[in-house]
């Protein structure tokens, strides 16, 4: 008779699939990372630029802040490695969407200067 060894369907999951981060430790990341929010003039549009800095920063699941961001904004956006591009000057706004999801609002430095690009 051959013996098997019990083996949890969740262990064997997690050990292909990798473990997902529970929400204590998507927490503590928000509060940790540094974001940074700067407004861009490009040709003739202006571009609220959101940066996310930290060791832990890619941690974060920046296509869904993003999509909140757009989708509360009411304004097209896209992401670019830990940056989010918005369309238009939201800097004042970001800060408290982002504060209400989480982020400490000391974390989250404003530029109130307008680069050009």
């Amino acid at each position: 008779m051959v013996e098997r060894n019990n083996v949890d369907v969740d262990e064997l999951l997690e050990s292909l699939l990798g473990k997902e981060e529970s929400p204590i430790e998507e927490t503590i990341v928000k509060e940790q990372t540094i974001v940074r929010i700067r407004l861009e003039r490009r040709r003739r549009h202006m571009v609220t630029v959101v940066e996310f800095d930290g060791a832990e920063a890619k941690k974060l699941d920046i296509e869904n802040i993003a999509k909140e961001l757009k989708r509360k904004l009411a304004a097209g956006g896209t992401v670019r490695d830990n940056v989010i591009e918005l369309q238009g000057d939201h800097r004042l706004k970001v800060k408290k969407i982002l504060a209400d999801m989480g982020f400490n609002p000391d974390n989250i430095l404003i530029d109130e200067s307008v680069r050009e690009q």
